[in-house]
């Protein structure tokens, strides 16, 4: 039976350890490294030696929107030059992993790894590097997995982008495969960006496949991980993957960032005339006080600014229930935002929210929930502000 209550340890990550030995997975004698995740250890992981998988040369993979099938289908090469490519493992990848349920030792439905990178400056995607493995008894040469990116601090927070790749495995192989198709291009801010790599288990299990890790790598960045034990249940929430063992996962990021003294234009237009700056007409004000507050704890907060320079706080107070409520600036008795945090975490495991402001005054707008970053939203002074939609703007925590 698999373990549902995480707070008794139901889940672990395996570590397949490579050694020149090449029995079967059955035969091998595993060792417990059982290391704690977090102050209150929901997770433990365990290694297990094996020489199951070998490094192979590149091969094709097709990055595509989910939902949205790319006509083209790339293949492995040299990283592009003018990148900056984001990586903490060393290329001797030596460990396989994928969740396992801490009873039976079973894979679990669907798993998900994740790696931070912290980028110094926004910048778009060349292209990724995933690196995956196949044991020896897998019988599928298919492999399928979801890359996704999401803001964050601690742990993924807001799902920024989600792509499908499919590709093929030689048996006992692991392949880094090099991923652009509809990946390239993707606008990335600077900070915190985490990709993660979703996949889930065989059929039957000895099918699954695994992510390569690192063990000796110089290492640095932060690593998460999450489950659904079975296919009708929600996702748990992330975990810190605290294994000292494991250094890096096989997940790298290539990053065109803009050139900073780019070159003089040879012809320059004899009066190009004044650029106004991009930020022209949005406010710089931070929100102090909190009007709504909604179930779950999601508080919403806006500041604005008016043509003469005045600076004030949205209210609250008209209407409000556990998901939605209006704001005002200047007269109780005229609304000027409606806001709504919507329970969707049965349908795709997070919080939606929804903005409708009537206004075109200069406002910033934040909602935030104790935990991931804030979000917001915000509108030029003078225009009449648009709608916003967001069914990936929290992670549920339930």
């Amino acid at each position: 039976m698999v373990c549902r209550i995480l707070d008794r340890r139901c889940f672990a990550l395996l570590a397949l350890l490579l050694t020149p030995a090449s029995a079967p997975l059955a035969a091998q004698t595993g060792r417990d490294l059982l290391v704690p995740v977090g102050p209150d250890p929901q997770a433990q992981i365990r290694a297990v030696r094996s020489g199951l998988i070998r490094p192979a040369d590149g091969a094709p993979a097709s990055v595509r929107v989910r939902d949205l099938r790319s006509a083209r289908h790339e293949v492995v090469g040299v990283p592009q030059p003018a990148t900056e490519l984001y990586q903490y493992d060393d290329g001797d990848l030596g460990a396989a992993l994928y969740l396992v349920d801490d009873v039976t030792d079973d894979p679990l439905f669907e798993f998900e790894l994740a790696q931070r990178f912290r980028l110094p400056e926004a910048g778009t995607v060349d292209h990724g590097v995933v690196c995956m493995g196949r044991g020896s008894t897998d019988t599928d040469a298919d492999l399928e997995f979801s890359l996704n990116f999401y803001a964050g601090a601690g742990t993924p927070g807001r799902l920024l982008a989600d792509y499908v790749v499919t590709a093929q495995l030689d048996a006992g192989t692991y392949t880094c495969f090099e991923l652009r198709g509809d990946l390239q291009g993707l606008s990335l801010d600077a900070g915190n960006v985490w990709v993660a790599v979703s996949w889930q288990r065989g059929t039957p299990p000895e099918n699954t496949k695994f992510l390569m890790a690192d063990e000796n790598g110089p290492g640095g960045g932060r690593r998460a991980f999450r489950a659904r034990p079975e296919e009708d249940d929600d996702w748990v929430a992330w975990e810190v993957d605290a294994n000292a063992d494991i250094k890096a996962y096989g997940i790298r990021l290539a990053v065109n960032h803009p050139d900073p003294d780019p070159d003089p234009d040879p012809d320059p237009d004899p009066d190009p005339g004044p650029e106004p700056p991009s930020e022209e007409g949005y406010t710089d004000c931070v929100p102090q006080t909190t009007p709504l507050v909604f179930d779950g704890g999601y508080n919403v907060q806006l500041c604005y600014e008016t043509p003469g320079g005045d600076i004030g706080e949205g209210k609250g107070g008209i209407w409000a229930s556990g998901e939605s409520g209006l704001l005002w600036f200047f007269s109780r008795g005229n609304a000027e935002v409606l806001v709504k945090v919507l329970n969707g975490c049965r349908h795709n495991g997070h919080r939606w929210v929804f903005v409708a402001p009537v206004t075109d005054v200069a406002f910033n707008l934040h909602v935030t929930d104790g935990v991931s970053e804030p979000w917001t939203h915000r509108n030029r002074q003078g225009q009449v502000a648009t709608p916003a939609r967001d069914t990936f703007a929290f992670e549920c925590r339930e």
